[in-house]
């Protein structure tokens, strides 16, 4: 999971006019069912920005950064439109009102969204209607959306995604340890993406660091060529665009290797 910069996908004015009509629609709706009418009805607004939000990390799902060519991904509702549901199954109410707000929105590979489903526990100060604050809940939900989110994840060399904070008692642990498990980030497949990236990673920078060493000992142009294409590489692969680049980041920072690190900061 990377930050995601939302702000700076905005759709287009014509979609953007369509969904406050319909947003205004489920406000002055008579009940919860005339509700559930105008959004079963429409569901194909959020389907017309699948590829739009589908390019914001040129079709890497925000929240594994895995790459799904040959997957049907989804329009997740962040907060969901139906039900909200806490750890325990119970409903805490539904975000209807959110159903046509595209900064709702996010784009994600079908098995994170399936376990996701309606599931967002919120800790207190819950919003239950269009005129709460959702900028006040408490949420145990990782979001790819907001600044500092993906910073409580941590990586290791078997690909391996956990809490950064190790101290089970605080609340970056139990967000990230929840976020993990509800969408299941440390399935097969994905942990097998992340370690081969990272072992690259972790391989490079050592052969780099040994050209780097010789090259404080004897400077040679030859080996100067050599150096630059690996931090090409180091650059590429830690690229917003590539698979899995929280890890490569994490990796590149781990080395305690100030250049490495320079890599990681500027991608």
């Amino acid at each position: 999971m990377i930050y995601i910069n939302i702000d700076n996908h905005e759709p287009n004015e014509d979609w953007l006019d369509r969904a406050d009509i319909l947003t205004a629609d489920l406000l002055a709706a008579a009940d919860a069912d005339a509700r559930n009418k105008i959004i079963e009805d429409n569901q194909g607004m959020w389907g017309e920005l699948k590829q739009h939000l589908c390019d914001v990390l040129h079709r890497k799902c925000w929240y594994s950064e895995s790459v799904n060519d040959f997957a049907h991904c989804h329009v997740d509702h962040f907060r969901p439109k139906g039900r909200a549901l806490a750890k325990d199954g119970t409903d805490q109410g539904g975000y209807w009102w959110l159903a046509f707000n595209w900064r709702n929105y996010r784009y994600s590979a079908p098995a994170g969204n399936i376990r996701k489903r309606d599931y967002f526990h919120v800790n207190v100060n819950k919003a239950m209607t269009h005129a709460d604050a959702i900028e006040n809940e408490d949420i145990q939900f990782l979001d790819p959306c907001e600044p500092g989110d993906p910073e409580k994840l941590k990586f290791n060399n078997e690909g391996v995604v956990s809490p950064k904070n190790e101290d089970d008692t605080t609340r970056d642990y139990i967000q990230a340890e929840y976020t993990i498990k509800r969408m299941n980030l440390n399935m097969q497949g994905l942990v097998e993406g992340r370690r081969d990236n990272y072992r690259k990673v972790a391989r490079i920078v050592r052969e780099t660091q040994a050209l780097l060493s010789l090259q404080n000992i004897s400077h040679d142009m030859a080996r100067h060529q050599v150096i630059k294409s690996k931090m090409k590489e180091l650059h590429e692969l830690a690229n917003k665009f590539s698979p899995y680049s929280a890890a490569v980041k994490y990796c590149l920072k781990e080395s305690g290797l100030e250049w490495a690190v320079n890599i990681a900061i500027a991608a």
